[in-house]
């Protein structure tokens, strides 16, 4: 018989699934990773590979399995965040235990059709962080890791083939523009604070060099790493000490990316002027209060996604080719699963006749090298497959094995 094929399934949490108060609670910091990976790991063994996708607007995971269903990996993941498991914080939840959906999910999230600024460019580069992951953990299996090149030649296919890549929609060139938006021209020398200097930071100094804002400034928890970004952008460190203390008055902009700090900023921003801050982070960095102030303007990720839609028309205009080319990619990932469970067939069926060429080879005293086996093991191979019956009868296959090893010595 066949052996069992994988199915590859998701549980995802979204923009599009749950306002930010709510599925920030299931936001999976960076040094949170490994340990809800190895819990999911242990509460279900059937689980032979794993991928967990975490940005600012989703929470996904995605694994591959013969007998885990995806909603008992949702309940799960709702016992370990919030200890209960409640109807509602259910219903926050998308999930597929299929994978050719599954597929073409992933498919339509790594081309930002589904993030809350169409076309997000930053969402390949958080899978390819989220692949890392898993290489470093050797949670990659034959359908996930077939599944990401899949993905990764449809990214490049995409910026070939479309518009969709053109010009940039990114959630720190959004943040960026509102600079400008909110100061017009003014806003080149306004003091400007980045909290934080991770992924988000690193793209805030990336797409400034479009804007050419001068006066910028950096704070985060290691000082060090501060300091060698303030240097590599001209820009200045900020201590975090300071930051701690909320003493912001001086800054115009401050624009927050720090993960795992809710309300980090909850006061001491300048009262005589106006004030721009950004919150980029989930679970929130910025104290909501703040926003109330009459000087003070509050954006977060739900208030930039719905606001600003720079190149929107363009990236509209070529959805269509995206789309098409997700279904050409996805019929082609399917023809490969399809036959799957025949190529684990033939690999078990070339781990036998290996055994049993080494076992005619001490019978006989034949001396063959290990490169010869294998090319001997692969020609019978070959020859099974022109007796299907032979792949499934052990007998029918030692029977193969023999007559092919006597013509050849003939």
């Amino acid at each position: 018989m066949l052996n069992r094929d994988s199915h590859f399934k998701f549980i995802s949490i979204s923009h599009q699934t749950a306002p930010l108060g709510r599925r920030e609670r299931f936001y999976i910091a960076d040094p949170e990773k490994g340990a809800i990976a190895d819990a999911l790991c242990k509460a279900f063994p059937g689980i032979t590979s794993l991928l967990l996708l975490v940005t600012c607007n989703r929470t996904e995971v995605y694994f591959e399995t013969d007998d885990t269903p995806a909603a008992a990996v949702r309940d799960f993941f709702l016992e370990q965040r919030l200890g209960q498991v409640r109807p509602e914080d259910r219903a926050d939840f998308t999930l597929s235990d299929k994978t050719g959906e599954t597929v073409r999910h992933l498919l339509r999230v790594s081309a930002g059709l589904e993030s809350s600024v169409l076309g997000d460019a930053e969402i390949i580069h958080q899978v390819k962080k989220a692949y890392h992951f898993s290489l470093e953990r050797n949670l990659q299996g034959s359908v996930l890791e077939r599944c990401l090149q899949t993905v990764f030649r449809f990214h490049k296919r995409v910026s070939n083939e479309t518009a969709f890549r053109d010009g940039t929609t990114s959630t720190a060139y959004k943040a960026l523009k509102l600079i400008g938006d909110t100061f017009g021209t003014e806003g080149a020398d306004k003091k400007i604070l980045f909290v934080g200097a991770g992924d988000i930071v690193g793209q805030l100094f990336k797409y400034n060099t479009k804007f050419g804002y001068r006066n910028l400034w950096i704070t985060n928890r290691t000082q060090a790493r501060a300091e060698r970004l303030a240097q590599v952008h001209r820009a200045a460190a900020w201590p975090w000490e300071r930051l701690l203390e909320n003493d912001l008055a001086g800054f115009d902009v401050i624009i927050s990316a720090v993960s795992n700090a809710s309300a980090l900023i909850h006061k001491g921003v300048g009262r005589d002027k106006q004030v721009l801050l950004v919150d980029l982070a989930v679970p929130g960095n910025i104290a909501p209060a703040l926003g109330k102030a009459q000087n003070v303007l509050l954006a977060d990720l739900d208030h930039i996604a719905s606001h600003i839609q720079q190149n929107k028309e363009a990236r509209m205009a070529a959805t269509q080719k995206v789309e098409q080319i997700i279904e050409q990619e996805w019929e082609a990932f399917m023809e490969w699963h399809a036959k799957q469970p025949y190529r684990d067939l033939l690999a078990g069926r070339k781990e036998e006749v290996v055994s049993l060429l080494s076992e005619i080879a001490q019978q006989e005293g034949a001396a063959w090298s290990e490169e010869e086996l294998d090319g001997l093991a692969n020609r019978m191979v070959r020859k099974l497959l022109k007796h299907p019956a032979s792949l499934y009868e052990e007998a029918q296959l030692q029977e193969v094995v023999w007559r092919n090893l006597s013509l050849q010595a003939v």
